[in-house]
């Protein structure tokens, strides 16, 4: 029980104590607290997020960033994205930062580049790498705290005090943000970024210029791309390279200038946007034009434009290819200096490579290709907009020369650039070449004033081009001028016929002939003919084989064809009323070839000079007509077979000299041959007599034997083209002239002609190796000619028709005789060998007697018993053995004569020799004469005496022979005394020592 239950309750009150000072700590603690809470929160930083693409050199707590080198906020965390590609960094900004933490804001990571043109971000060596930014500084712009990293530095605001420009070009090549801009190699400025701009396809660079350099920049200022090495090379000079800074060398650079022959602008202001050029030479050529080219103009982009071997112009790009109108549209960088000269007078052309004969022309565009030329004048309206000539242009009539016209009928291969030529010196060249239709063209040339004045008003012009081959067999001439002009081609003048000369005015029309020869031909004629199909112009005019003029030009109209040529001065007395002209053309057939004098040299245009009044207007037949005998010279006709030996034109000559000419070739009045009109000169008139023999002079005639072989020619003339030929007899008594139109045979060849002194008939059993041509001799001299063959009804003889020329005429008398001689052979001496190669030929023996021109052929030679020299004898033998014609006859051993012939004796009892001792050796022979034959070897054996050979001669040992001596001097004998032939001698015949004077 408690003092509570017993009722018991004792209570004290008892006084509170005061608050202990225990609790102040943590009341000072809580304070302090929330004071530093407080400090925390007002001092903490505003946190952002940063996009990077890599976080390399970025530290937690390290990296920090900075604003003009002040730090303002510090890197808390880097971690990498979802999709892994960048990474997030997390920083705290310096509470004072908000303000700048916009839309606007820009960072970027800045770390230490060294580069040619300096050293950036050295600090970061030192304090390492760090995160600038770029506040925002529009006011509107809204408040944000997630930010990409930009991968360089940003383009320089434009409220920095400077110049900012923008510099387009198509290419940025080695430029990048840094990289310096030069004036004059002095670094003013820098590059301060680029963007595409995908609308116009170009690329704008932002430059800034330094404020103490921005008065610089004119309105009127180039820039071009300064980076790397430029190298310009040339035939002329050589190799030139050019460079800015070494900076802008490796790094790239941009420089610019102001050009001193334009006139200043004002300085630029910010935004001001200009051409950033591709090089120096580019931006040198400031001064935009458009050129309209060719279609097959061949010029490349960025070929130059040259003025007197400069470049003042190059082409920059092509805006326009129209494929409808095939022209192409260019645009060229001008110099500015070239501005005052740009007028509607100025002119440009292509200069391409030509390789031809004379060599390459224009070289340099071989090597650097097609090229613009451009000729600059300073008069007319100015413009910018050309067309350009695919050839050089004739100069305009200002250019001090003179400025003349070529008209030319014919084709023409001359070029612009080739020469005009007097006196073979280069004195002008060729303009320009218009073809106005395929046979006509305008030829501009120029002559240097230094020798304008050798031009007169009837100056020819012709075209020298290459060398010219003209003429035909009978006058062949090889044509040509200046070497340059072989070559390369080009025009020549002579000084004309007047002595007085005239001014001679620009835009003056000449006619361009085409060649010298043409030139000359300064008679004007005109020629109607029924069809020009056969005439070309260079055709030929001739006259008795001589070219006297050319046709140069021909006119169809309406049918009617003209034909306008031209004759050398010379000949003008050819131009008469009554004179003929005809064409002479070519023909070929089985039969042969006629007037190889136009095959070769083409067809041409014979005359005949006519009488009456001088004219120039005359009519072409096709067929030679037949020549008036009024005609100056003798007119003759010569009937042969064939009209294919000569042709009209060909030559007459007389020892090889041409005396007169082939008028025309008609058939005879019978169509079984032909008459040849031919004329002899009035000067060789009194050559020709009624004994005058005409031959065929064409081609060569070969004659002879082994003995004697002959090759003949009339002319070099005649091989070809055809020729006639006469032969005048010598010792002709009483030869009287001929009348005009005298009619005359033509013999085949010379041969018959002069064989032609008297015609026999000889009749022959035998023909079987008898021959037409085949000659006829007599002692071996040729005496006549087989012109022909008759066979008899029987066929198996036949007539010859035998020509005896003038030294055999006297063989046709009674008692002469013909026969076949052959080629005959012996173990020694041959008789007739020429007669292997010709087969035979005809031997005649003269007689005596009366005229007689009909003969019957000895089947045999006749024998022959004596001759007209020496001694001859006749020996009697009972057989004839190996005695032939021809063996010798020996005295001693020597050959003293010659066995001539043999026969049988009257009675055929006994064979007769015919012996002739030669004239010196015939007092050897005696009535007491012993002769024997000595043919073949007398050998004699016996048992005890052995073997004997005798012969009298190795000679008489092979072919038989006859020998013979006298016992003592005796009275020598008469011509034909007969002896015996022994076979064989007697011992003391050979013992016979007679001393017989032989003087």
């Amino acid at each position: 029980m408690t003092e509570q239950d017993n009722g018991t309750n004792n209570v004290k009150v008892l006084k509170k104590p005061a608050i202990s000072a225990v609790w102040l700590v943590p009341v000072i603690a809580l304070v302090f607290g929330g004071w530093m809470l407080f400090k925390a929160i007002k001092s903490q930083g505003i946190f952002i997020t940063i996009q990077f693409n890599s976080a390399s050199g970025i530290a937690v707590d390290k990296t920090q960033v900075r604003y003009k080198g002040l730090k303002v906020g510090t890197v808390k965390d880097v971690e990498v994205t979802d999709d892994l590609q960048h990474v997030i960094a997390t920083v705290e900004m310096i509470p004072s930062s908000s303000n700048m933490l916009n839309e606007d804001t820009l960072f970027w990571y800045v770390t230490a580049d060294i580069s040619f043109e300096g050293v950036k971000g050295l600090d970061t060596l030192l304090s390492g790498s760090y995160i600038n930014i770029q506040p925002g500084i529009d006011e509107d712009a809204d408040s944000e705290r997630s930010f990409i990293a930009l991968d360089d530095r940003p383009d320089m605001d434009s409220t920095t005090p400077g110049l900012h420009i923008v510099l387009q070009t198509n290419t940025l090549g080695s430029l990048g943000k840094g990289s310096p801009v030069t004036f004059k190699q002095i670094p003013v400025g820098r590059v301060e970024g680029y963007s595409y701009n995908q609308d116009n396809d170009i690329i704008d660079v932002n430059v800034f210029i330094n404020p103490e350099y921005a008065n610089l920049v004119k309105e009127s200022s180039r820039f071009w791309n300064a980076s790397g090495i430029e190298v310009e090379a040339s035939l002329n000079g050589g190799i030139n390279v050019k460079t800015d800074s070494l900076a802008t060398i490796i790094a790239g650079g941009i420089a610019f200038d102001n050009s001193e022959y334009e006139a200043q602008l004002d300085p630029a202001q910010n935004g001001f946007t200009f051409e950033l050029h591709p090089d120096f030479q580019s931006a040198e050529m400031g001064h935009t034009i458009v050129l309209e080219l060719e279609w097959n103009s061949g010029v490349d982009k960025h070929a130059p434009i040259m003025y007197q071997g400069l470049t003042i112009g190059r082409i920059q790009e092509f805006s326009r290819i129209d494929a409808e109108k095939r022209k192409i549209v260019a645009k060229v960088k001008m110099n500015p200096r070239t501005i005052p000269y740009l007028t509607d007078n100025t002119e440009f052309f292509v200069v391409s490579p030509e390789l031809d004969l004379g060599g390459v022309t224009n070289l340099h565009s071989l090597l650097t290709g097609s090229h613009i030329s451009v000729r600059l004048s300073p008069l007319g309206e100015s413009k910018d907009r050309f067309l350009v000539y695919n050839h050089k242009p004739p100069y305009p009539y200002t250019e001090p020369g003179l400025h003349l016209i070529l008209e030319s009928h014919v084709s023409t291969k001359l070029k612009p650039g080739a020469g005009v030529f007097y006196h073979q010196q280069q004195v002008g060249s060729i303009q320009a070449v218009e073809f106005l239709n395929p046979k006509k063209s305008m030829v501009h040339i120029f002559i240097k004033p230094q020798f304008q004045d050798f031009v007169k008003a009837d100056s020819r012009f012709w075209d020298v081009t290459g060398f010219r081959i003209t003429g035909g067999l009978q006058n062949f001439e090889v044509q040509a001028d200046a070497i340059q002009s072989i070559l390369k081609g080009g025009v020549a003048f002579d000084d004309g016929l007047t002595e007085t000369s005239t001014e001679i005015s620009n835009g003056t029309v000449y006619q361009l002939f085409n060649s010298e020869d043409t030139a000359k031909q300064r008679e004007y004629v005109e020629f109607q003919i029924a069809t020009a199909k056969d005439i070309a112009v260079g055709t030929r005019i001739m006259y008795r084989g001589e070219k006297i003029g050319s046709v140069h030009e021909i006119q169809r109209q309406k049918g009617l064809e003209t034909v306008i040529a031209g004759l050398y001065p010379e000949f003008k007395p050819v131009l008469r009323e009554d004179s003929l002209f005809w064409l002479v053309k070519p023909q070929v057939s089985l039969a042969g070839l006629t007037d190889t004098e136009a095959l070769f040299g083409g067809s041409y245009i014979n005359a005949h000079i006519g009488e009456g009044e001088p004219s120039n207007k005359f009519i072409i037949t096709m067929q030679a007509p037949e020549k008036p005998t009024y005609s100056e010279g003798l007119q003759l006709k010569l009937q042969a077979k064939s009209g294919n030996v000569v042709n009209i034109g060909s030559p007459v000559s007389y020892h090889g000299i041409k005396v007169g000419q082939v008028d025309s070739i008609q058939l005879d009045d019978e169509a079984e041959g032909v008459v040849i009109h031919v004329t002899v000169d009035e000067l060789y008139r009194h050559l020709i007599t009624s004994f005058t023999r005409f031959y065929n002079a064409s081609g060569v005639t070969v004659s002879g034997g082994l003995t004697n072989f002959t090759v003949k020619t009339e002319s070099a003339d005649a091989i070809l083209t055809g020729g006639i030929s006469f032969y005048n007899p010598d010792n002709i008594p009483n030869a009287n002239l001929v009348e005009e139109g005298e009619k005359f045979r033509l013999f085949s060849s010379s041969a018959h002609a002069e064989l032609a002194g008297q015609t026999v008939t000889v009749y022959f059993q035998d023909v079987s190796s008898l021959r037409e041509n085949m000659n006829v001799k007599y002692n071996d001299q040729k005496v006549g000619v087989v012109s022909k063959l008759v066979f008899d009804e029987s066929h198996f003889g036949a007539h010859a028709i035998i020509y005896l020329n003038d030294a055999g005429r006297n063989f046709a008398v009674e008692g002469s005789r013909f026969w076949f001689a052959q080629p005959e052979f012996g173990l020694v001496g041959n008789k007739n060998l020429e007669a292997i190669v010709s087969g035979g030929f005809v031997a005649i023996l003269p007689g005596e007697g009366e005229s007689k021109t009909e003969f019957v052929a000895e089947p045999l030679a006749p024998v022959t018993t004596e001759l007209p020299y020496g001694l001859n004898v006749k020996l009697s033998s009972p057989k004839l053995g190996s005695i032939r014609p021809g063996n010798p006859i020996l005295y001693r051993q020597i050959k003293v004569g010659e066995v001539i012939g043999v026969d049988l004796s009257n009675d055929a009892a006994t064979v007769d020799i015919y012996v002739n001792i030669y004239q010196k050796y015939s007092p050897l022979v005696t009535a007491e004469s012993k002769f024997w034959n000595t043919s073949g070897v007398k050998i004699d054996a016996g048992l005890f005496s052995g073997v004997k050979i005798d012969s009298e001669s190795v000679e008489t040992l092979l072919s038989g022979g006859i020998a013979f001596s006298t016992p003592s001097v005796a009275e020598q004998v008469t011509q034909g005394h007969e002896f015996e032939l022994y076979p064989q001698a007697d011992e003391s015949w050979q013992s016979w020592q007679a001393e017989i004077n032989l003087e």
